[in-house]
């Protein structure tokens, strides 16, 4: 008798197990979300996210760009650093293995004229960075962990420089005025003005709206 209820016990338990694996296979998958950081170093772009109308930016599931895409941005891309438009991948990886780390603060910055304002020049570049970032990863021509240092330290650098979203954001239309004001191109922008800007720190739909600045800091060691 006690053989038969061991036996019993087995197949209960083994029937439980095969429940929990069929439930674990078969519940929704919750989707896959950025960690706060990452979400906050991507949404400084957000200016030129919706002049480009690019989807997939803020996706964590995106990790390479669409033929369609790549089609549409490559050219741009090379054009914002500096690079001949006629370059393989693989010489596009072989320039930025060498200078994406090591220069990525001075993009925008390096020559500015005497009568550029620098802390709207350096909004303006810290939207150009997060943008360019983030699509240099999904074409492929930086490795994410690079890309991902690169956008917290401008994340960092954003948040150090600047109060708010307000204010960064007042500081990115005049800086974004006078790079265009000097025959500078921006291929990938559009106009932004302060209509613009109060559509993003509009609650509760503003993309601006919904973080807090300067929320956590980049290189917190908090896990979070």
């Amino acid at each position: 008798m006690n053989g038969m209820n061991g036996i019993n016990i087995f197949y209960l338990l083994l029937g439980a197990f095969v429940l929990w694996r069929v439930y674990r296979f078969l519940r929704p998958k919750r989707p896959a979300v950025f960690t706060r950081r990452k979400q906050w170093a991507l949404t400084l772009a957000q200016p030129m996210v919706d002049a480009s109308s690019m989807t997939g930016f803020f996706n964590p599931a995106s990790d390479h760009m669409t033929d369609a895409a790549r089609a549409l941005f490559r050219v741009q891309l090379l054009h914002q650093m500096e690079f001949r438009a006629n370059a393989t991948d693989d010489e596009v990886r072989q320039h930025l293995a060498h200078v994406f780390e090591s220069r990525w603060f001075r993009a925008d910055l390096h020559a500015l004229l005497p009568t550029d304002d620098p802390r709207a020049a350096l909004a303006f570049a810290c939207v150009r960075m997060a943008f360019f970032a983030r699509n240099v990863m999904l074409m492929g021509w930086v490795e994410p962990m690079a890309a991902w240092r690169v956008l917290l330290l401008n994340a960092q650098r954003a948040q150090d420089c600047f109060a708010s979203w307000e204010d960064f954001g007042h500081a990115f239309i005049a800086g974004r005025q006078q790079w265009l004001a000097a025959f500078r191109a921006d291929p990938l922008g559009k106009s932004f003005d302060a209509a613009s800007l109060r559509q993003l720190l509009a609650p509760p739909k503003g993309a601006w709206a919904a973080l807090a600045w300067p929320d956590l800091p980049a290189f917190s060691p908090e896990p979070r």
